[in-house]
C-alpha cells in the first residue's frame, strides 16, 4: 500500500474511533441524573468534529486513489461506518492483490 493511502487509512481509524468515544461518553454523561450540561456540549463538539475530520480523511483517501468523488461521497457521508469500512476493504483487498 502506498505511504500515503496508508497513513490516510490510520487517521481515518483514528478519528473514527475518537468519534466514537465521544459518541460512548455521550451517551454515559446523559445517563446521570442532573446531566452536566457542559460535559454533553464539549462531547457533541468533539462528536462532530471528529466525524467531520473522519469524512475529510476518508474524501481524500477517495481522491489519491483516483475514484468517482460522488458516489464515495454519499457513500461516507450518509452511510457514514458502512460507506468507510467498504472503502477501506477495498482498498486493503486492492493492496494485497497488488502485492501477490
Amino acid at each position: 500500500m502506498r505511504a500515503e493511502v496508508k497513513s490516510g487509512v490510520e487517521y481515518g481509524m483514528i478519528t473514527l474511533l475518537v468519534a466514537g468515544l465521544c459518541f460512548w461518553q455521550l451517551i454515559a454523561s446523559a445517563q446521570q441524573e442532573p446531566p452536566p450540561v457542559a460535559r454533553l456540549a464539549l462531547l457533541a463538539v468533539g462528536l462532530i468534529v471528529a466525524g467531520a475530520m473522519h469524512c475529510v480523511f476518508m474524501m481524500q483517501l477517495v481522491r489519491r486513489t483516483g475514484r468517482a468523488f460522488a458516489p464515495w461521497f454519499i457513500a461516507i457521508v450518509i452511510f457514514m461506518p458502512v460507506g468507510s469500512a467498504v472503502l477501506i476493504a477495498l482498498l486493503l483487498g486492492e493492496s494485497e492483490a497488488a502485492e501477490s
